[in-house]
């Protein structure tokens, strides 16, 4: 997001951007175009269309320019990056540089060491492409050197080198091949070079008075040999023919581009481009213009469309930029809901607090006094500027600047002497320490203003420079002048002075600045430097902060391990605080009420032992309470349970021979001594009933089956102990039924208690007396054994269907005889088949085959009290016949 951050300043609605400070344009394939824009900053690829391609940027540096620019016939661009000095003064290095058709950088195909004698503009000129061939040339003191590199092998060659003539300086050069190579000197002149590297001069052309301020700039061939140039001088597009009569032609004027383009930012030519169709691509500072081979110029673009894919990746920057903020938004919810509502330590929920608040804080800080130093650097700057641009009046000679009269005076002695008067005031112990600071001496003459002397190598003399309101006020009325501006070659802060000749008359103009971009650089390291020590301070704050918060809140932490403690269920934990303040004052009232609260669990555990007593807890987890006091009156359940009947038998008769208390005794031994196998099996007690009680059994019969099975044994052995004490024994009758019933409390306000309610209960009462009565110890319900998983693995047989006094429909029973004496249940295991064959043939009324196959159980199992039961019924049937509704049940009254 950091390296997009430009991309935020951009509206994503808008398809278009303008074009500014555009500086140089290299024509491309298909009706491309490729030009040097934002100060040398940014080059950018253009489509026929006006749709911008691609950019390529300077790094973030600022340090370097693109200075030229060349593109072959695959779309690949190649670029002069010119490298400045920390100041942005004097030239570092140059290097050649390409780039791919989608504007990735490729490679450095060369490298030049400046030496840092050159002002802005290096030794390296006229980079061309023809033939793929890549051609430059480097400028010497007073030779010029050609280098080629093939596009195809890649290999390098010097094929060429010139001369300079004497006394000459160049400017520019353009051409490839010996004969056609053309130069342009500092003092307005062309030549051609021949193949010998002779130098013939070509402009300027007879008949020019030695006077003349033609400066030409941009030097360019037509396809018909005829050399193009910009004079400067005129702002004029203009074609030298040498061999014709008439060697000069203006091809195109200020007042045409005036009419073409009212609204551009300034009109002068910047750069030009040549087509073979004759068509010539101007560019001003902020727009494309073409002028067709007959002469008119049309107005191309001002604004360049992005491509869908520069919408896109716009978009997708916004889109990521949003995603941020999101991102940012559900971090700190994250941390607020995970961090600051959880029970994590108070120091950490004030280090995330407190960190990024002291954190930000100081970035804000660092911002604010960054931002009221720089601006008070750029105040105090024009100030220092405006006192050294007041300086230069006096010590610029303004009689010799008026004795420049044209850019044949070039290297003059005049000229050297305003040349060297520049440099003075940058000059301490016969050194110089320029920090970045131009200087620039403007000539005002017969209402206009140029440029004639320039710390930038890259100015020609007498170059025009327009009036402002800026610089009017300098020449009128002798003011000193600052701000800042931006052109095509940077961004400057200056102040300017009045030059004046001997007879006080206002002759020129003295300027002096500094590169905005290197100032603003020099900041941002200051900028460093603040955040530097503000980050230092910043850690020293918080790890003091942090250290005197650990050790504040170490009387927390004690008194939270206590409560830790105490929640964990140790209440016998005690905080000791010695820090005698509030934290103190809150550990002995935390002590105070820890020895409250374990009197009170003493007293409600008591009190909830003694509850549990009376109200199983099972009771209340079935109707979803947790305790008693949870209950109230109305509360129940309705489940499919299994009920289980257990009662003495014959307890009236054998109570008659106790008295009251050896009742209750024989009870509470009873059942304190059968009522555990039925809490070991799940089961819960629901009444006592007496000489007994009802169980519950809510997950499965089995546990039922299992609980009956252990009573009856455990009987057994309670018989032994009464037996060798001469007591007689008790037999217990068990039944065992599963069906609906209510679970819940019933009462008043003042005396409530849990019951169940359901016919279920009361027919399982009926079926426990009518056990006596059929002779079975266990017996079980259809209803129970068949929601049974693995009934096979209890030892049972079947008892027929049994009518039930006050029951409408008979009732399948079966007798689970697994708990009887061992004689008996041998007896029942043997005669089971047979047992279950005399039932089957009493249900079909066979009452004569019945009985016979009864005295058969009898025989076996003379303790069979339900075989006999039938044995008589089938006797009497047989003999006496049946009732008339007679169904095949067995009822017993």
């Amino acid at each position: 997001m950091f390296l997009h951050r430009n991309e935020l300043t951009r509206n994503p609605t808008k398809d278009a951007t303008a074009l500014s400070n555009l500086s140089a344009i290299a024509p491309g394939n298909n009706g491309d175009v490729y030009v040097i824009s934002d100060a040398k900053q940014q080059i950018q690829a253009i489509d026929s269309d006006g749709k911008l391609k691609y950019r390529i940027k300077q790094s973030s540096n600022n340090r370097g320019n693109f200075s030229e620019l060349a593109v072959d016939e695959q779309g690949r661009v190649y670029t002069i990056n010119t490298v400045l000095d920390q100041y942005g003064l004097y030239v570092d290095s140059e290097e050649i540089v390409r780039y791919t058709q989608e504007g990735k950088f490729d490679k450095q195909l060369f490298m030049w060491k400046g030496g840092q004698t050159s002002k802005r503009i290096g030794q390296l000129r006229a980079l061309q492409i023809k033939d793929n061939l890549l051609t430059f040339y480097i400028s010497k003191a007073n030779e010029v050197q050609q280098k080629q590199l093939s596009l195809e092998n890649g290999k390098w060659t010097q094929p060429f080198a010139f001369k300079l003539p004497p006394n000459r300086f160049l400017s520019e050069v353009y051409g490839t091949e010996p004969g056609s190579i053309y130069f342009t000197t500092k003092r307005g002149a062309i030549y051609q070079v021949a193949a010998d590297g002779t130098s013939k001069s070509l402009y300027p052309v007879a008949g020019m008075e030695k006077t003349r301020k033609n400066f030409p700039e941009r030097l360019k061939l037509d396809g018909n040999g005829n050399i193009l140039f910009i004079d400067r001088s005129i702002n004029a597009l203009t074609k030298l023919s040498p061999d014709t009569a008439n060697p000069i032609t203006l091809l195109l004027e200020e007042p045409a581009l005036s009419a073409a383009a009212p609204e551009a930012e300034s009109l002068e030519l910047a750069d030009y481009s040549l087509h073979a169709d004759g068509t010539i691509e101007l560019l001003l500072a902020d727009r494309l213009m073409k002028q067709s081979s007959n002469g008119a110029v049309t107005p191309s673009f001002a604004q360049l469309h992005f491509s869908n894919q520069e919408r896109t990746q716009q978009w997708l920057v916004w889109g990521a930029a949003a995603a941020s903020l999101l991102l940012l938004a559900a971090s700190a919810r994250l941390v607020y809901i995970h961090i600051m509502r959880r029970r994590i330590s108070f120091f950490l929920k004030q280090m995330v607090v407190f960190v990024p608040l002291v954190t930000i804080s100081m970035v804000l800080l660092s911002n604010s006094i960054y931002d009221g130093f720089s601006g008070k650097m750029e105040e105090e700057m024009k100030r220092e500027l405006s006192v050294l641009a007041q300086s230069g009046k006096y010590i610029i000679d303004g009689d010799r600047l008026e004795k420049l009269t044209s850019p044949n005076d070039f290297m003059s002695a005049d000229y050297q002497e305003i040349k060297k008067r520049m440099n003075v005031l940058f000059q301490h112990d016969n050194s110089i320490d320029r920090r970045g600071l131009y200087s620039t001496v403007y000539k005002y003459e017969n209402g206009k203003l140029y440029i004639i002397a320039d710390d930038d190598d890259g100015v020609n003399m007498f170059k025009p420079f327009p009036l402002s309101e800026d610089n009017l006020p300098v020449v009128e009325q002798g003011q000193v002048m600052s701000g800042s501006w931006v052109d095509a070659n940077g961004q400057w802060t200056y102040a300017i002075a009045p030059v004046y000749n001997s007879k006080g008359d206002i002759v020129g103009i003295y300027e002096t600045g500094r590169d905005l971009n290197v100032l603003r650089a020099e900041n941002a390291t200051i900028n460093q430097t603040i955040f530097k020590n503000i980050t230092i301070i910043t850690v020293l704050i918080l790890l003091v902060f942090m250290l005197s918060s650990y050790f504040l809140l170490a009387s927390l932490r004690k008194l939270r391990k206590s409560v830790t403690d105490i929640t964990n269920g140790n209440w016998d934990a005690e905080v000791h605080i010695r820090s005698r303040d509030e934290v103190a004052d809150l550990g002995e009232q935390f002590n105070l009420m820890v020895r409250h609260i374990r009197q009170y669990i003493s007293d409600i555990t008591a009190f909830s032992e003694a509850s549990f007593r009376f109200v199983p807890q099972q009771v209340f987890k079935y109707l979803g309470k947790r305790g008693i006091l949870d209950v109230h009156l109305g509360d129940q359940v309705q489940q499919n349970m299994v009920v289980m009947v257990t009662k003495l038998r014959q307890f009236y008769e054998m109570s008659k021979g106790l008295t009251p208390k050896e009742n209750f005794n024989f009870m509470n031994s009873f059942l304190s001594r059968f009522g555990p196998l039925v809490r070991k099996e799940n089961g819960l007690i629901s009444n006592y009933l007496g000489a007994g009680f009802m169980t519950l059994f809510p997950s499965r019969t089995e546990d039922a089956i299992k609980a009956a099975i252990a009573i009856r044994k455990e009987l057994l052995v309670y018989n032994g102990h009464r037996a060798k004490v001469n007591y007689i024994p008790v037999e217990i009758g068990i039944a065992i039924h599963k069906g609906p019933l209510m679970l819940g409390i019933i009462g008043e306000e003042t005396k409530m208690e849990s019951n169940v309610i359901s016919d279920d209960v009361t027919l399982t009462s009926r079926l426990e007396e009518l056990s006596e009565t059929l002779g079975v110890s266990i017996l079980v319900t259809r209803s129970a054994l068949e929601s049974m998983e693995a009934p096979e693995r209890f030892q049972f047989r079947w008892l027929g269907r049994v009518h039930i006094e006050g029951n409408p429909d008979p009732i399948e029973l079966y007798d689970v005889y697994e708990g009887d004496t061992e004689a008996l249940r041998s007896g029942k295991d043997k005669t089971k088949k047979l047992f279950e064959r005399g039932i089957q043939l009493y249900q079909e009324g066979r009452f004569f085959d019945a009985r016979e196959t009864f005295v058969e159980v009898i025989k076996w199992n003379r303790l069979d009290k339900t075989a006999k039961l039938y044995f008589y019924l089938c006797d009497e049937y047989f003999q006496r016949g049946t009732a008339v509704d007679w169904n095949g049940t067995l009822a017993v009254s």
